[in-house]
């Protein structure tokens, strides 16, 4: 008869308690091994083989149990095959590209129009290395322009050269007739797959003109006849072709040939590049290097360029993309279409015109936030026009998408903590320094990156209180910044300054503190920059004055007004001596800022302090309550003096 505990526990994992598990179930069964000596060596080899043979047989089933689904994959082998099923294909290689225009030289014998042929290279040479762009479409025809000896070809704004960073690469395949779902694999890694020209010749031949090009299937709307092919990632991380099977897609014949041209580019580290090119050679004859001068549009630099998908990115985008069904209706279409296609986009915000500020109907805005391979802050003219053209198949015909520019909202922390110095091991100096580096820059890197995100003051907060066990208390202070500059020579004298938060006064003082730099000065008089309660409770008049010889200040002229509901101040007829930048930190209403629309958080560690004061009772007991000195919450001192009911300042500050 079987005793308690003869039956296995078969939930468990763990090598050791497997072990135990087995020794349990002998040592309670009714057999001779009842009172075996299970730590004898023989016998401990025989449990232990197993306890192994158990625990890998259940860690094989929970592997595989994990990676058979997207969320809980870690191999990206199984990611792309679960994306697959999803249909979406893993971001590839993306190029660099820029617009370049100029001139190409030419002789007095030359053509009088040229067309720049598809393989043309332009290659620059920027912080030490070279870099190689490829033109992928023929320029058409630029005119030939004659000045006395002079002789070059034109390449203007309307037909600029494209040039899409990295190097072609041309590679055949034969058909076969027995293998009837052959797959095409291409060798490199680092392609940009939306480069692909994909030609089929005819079984025997491969000459010019007799090949016909697939195009990469991207409509459910196919027949027996359709030339297309598929493409999707494998196991070994290479991309690989397939065509139809003569239901959907033409098949191919045994002995065809397939040519397959596509882009080997390094992705992000072609951004940036925004140097003088030289145009490579050409067949033709019909240009010369001298006369030729070729430099970006606009003066802008390279950009567009990325790497393959990462497994977290390929795992959000896949969910994301079969989510929004290849359509833009919603706004969280806009933002999953342009994240899953466009690499460099970090962060989407997207908005119906009528949540716009003023109200726009008939329209849908898009906000970018670029990644950090990008090397400005905002997105290029020639990357919007690709998003818009993108979306253009993708929209409600009725809707026009509109992008703009994120705008940044400088958040102002004062941070200042009380702590226990008997209790902690880093001086005031180190743990202000502490703070600041391991809880508002992580802060702001992770809570506040991207669009739609909220500065949450409690929970910034509790960080701060909970980052070392000797803070006992701490105030945070929450404002909002703003720059603009003012040039010298009166160019400009209007400006509209957003906070992006709703603002009030500080108890009655002003609203607005004002740094410059250099000096404000105007007729070689230095300015001020006050504000005062307008003509009603939410717009304040903003003004500016002078210094007297006895420490009074007297007005000057009034330059604009702030309204506190919208936080946007408008000032007009500023002007200054010499170009100088003015720095405005506002009071918000909220200690919570909201990043609404094309608003973007960050912190202005250039004008936030942190502060750190040892506690007086922590640090001699209760009779030193009578000098202990709370936080001021105005910004201008740092405690307030119990005693006298003034305030006082101290402390260092970062």
């Amino acid at each position: 008869m079987a005793t308690n505990g003869e039956q296995l526990n078969v939930s468990e994992l763990d090598f050791a308690q497997i072990k135990a598990n087995l020794i349990d179930y002998f040592k309670n069964t009714e057999t001779e091994f009842t009172d075996w000596d299970f730590e004898g060596s023989n016998l401990n080899n025989i449990i232990d083989l197993l306890a192994y043979n158990t625990h890998y047989n259940a860690m094989l089933a929970h592997v595989a149990v994990n990676e058979s689904f997207i969320d809980s994959a870690q191999l990206r082998s199984s990611v792309v095959s679960s994306a697959k099923l999803l249909g979406y294909i893993p971001r590839s290689f993306a190029a660099s590209t820029v617009n370049v225009v100029g001139t190409i030289g030419a002789t007095a014998d030359s053509d009088a129009t040229y067309v720049v042929p598809r393989g043309t290279r332009l290659t620059a040479s920027y912080d030490d290395t070279n870099y190689s762009f490829v033109v992928l479409d023929d320029v058409t025809t630029l005119q030939k322009i004659t000045e006395g000896e002079a002789h070059y070809y034109t390449v203007g704004a309307d037909q600029p050269l494209i040039g899409y960073e990295g190097r072609l690469v041309t590679t055949t395949f034969v058909a076969n007739a027995i293998e009837t779902g052959q797959r095409y694999e291409l060798f490199d890694e680092d392609v940009d797959i939306s480069t692909l020209r994909v030609i089929v010749y005819p079984t025997g031949a491969k000459s010019e003109g007799t090949g016909t090009r697939y195009n990469q299937f991207s409509d459910i709307d196919i027949d027996a006849d359709s030339k297309i092919y598929f493409i999707n990632e494998n196991s070994s991380g290479r991309y690989e072709l397939t065509f139809g099977n003569g239901i959907y897609g033409a098949k191919l014949d045994a002995g065809n040939v397939v040519e397959v041209e596509y882009l080997v580019t390094s992705g992000q580290s072609g951004n940036g590049v925004n140097t003088a090119f030289t145009i490579g050679g050409d067949a033709s004859g019909n240009f010369t290097p001298a006369g030729t001068s070729l430099a970006i549009l606009n003066n802008e630099r390279s950009s567009g360029g990325s790497n393959k998908e990462t497994v977290k990115r390929l795992k959000n985008n896949a969910i994301n993309s079969f989510a929004t069904q290849n359509r833009a209706v919603t706004s969280d279409d806009y933002k999953n279409l342009i994240t899953s296609k466009f690499s460099f986009a970090q962060s989407v915000s997207a908005w119906g015109g009528e949540d716009n500020d003023p109200p726009t109907y008939g329209s849908t805005f898009v906000s970018v936030k670029p990644n950090s391979s990008y090397t400005e802050d905002v997105i290029s003219e020639a990357d919007k026009v690709s998003i818009l053209d993108f979306l253009e198949s993708k929209k409600v015909l009725a809707i026009t998408p509109q992008i703009v520019d994120p705008e940044f909202v400088n958040i102002v922390v004062d941070v200042l903590v009380k702590y226990d110095p008997s209790i902690s091991l880093l001086s005031a100096s180190e743990l202000q320094l502490a703070i600041k580096n391991s809880v508002a820059v992580p802060f702001a890197e992770t809570d506040i990156n991207g669009f739609d995100t909220i500065f949450r003051h409690s929970q910034f907060q509790r960080q701060v209180d909970n980052f070392n066990r000797s803070v006992m208390n701490s105030l945070v202070r929450v404002f909002v910044s703003q720059k603009i500059t003012v040039p010298g020579d009166g160019s400009i004298s209007g400006f509209t300054v957003k906070f992006g938060a709703p603002l009030r006064p500080d108890d009655g003082k002003t609203l607005v503190s004002v740094t410059s730099t250099p000096a404000f000065t105007l007729g070689g008089e230095t300015l001020l920059v006050k504000d005062e309660p307008g003509i009603d409770q939410v717009t304040r008049n903003v003004y500016t004055c002078r210094k007297t010889s006895d420490g009074a200040e007297q007005r000057v002229a009034q330059i604009g007004q702030i309204n506190l509901a919208t936080g946007v101040m408008q000032l007009s007829n500023l002007f200054a001596d010499t170009t100088t930048e003015l720095c405005f930190i506002a009071n918000t209403q909220s200690n919570d800022i909201v990043g609404k629309r094309n608003l973007l958080l960050d912190i202005d560690f250039d004008k936030s302090t942190f502060s750190a004061f040892p506690d007086e009772i922590a640090r001699g007991g209760g009779s030193r309550s009578v000098d202990y000195q709370t936080f001021n919450r105005d910004r201008g001192s740092t405690f307030i003096d119990t005693d006298s009911s003034s305030s006082s300042s101290g402390g260092t500050t970062y």
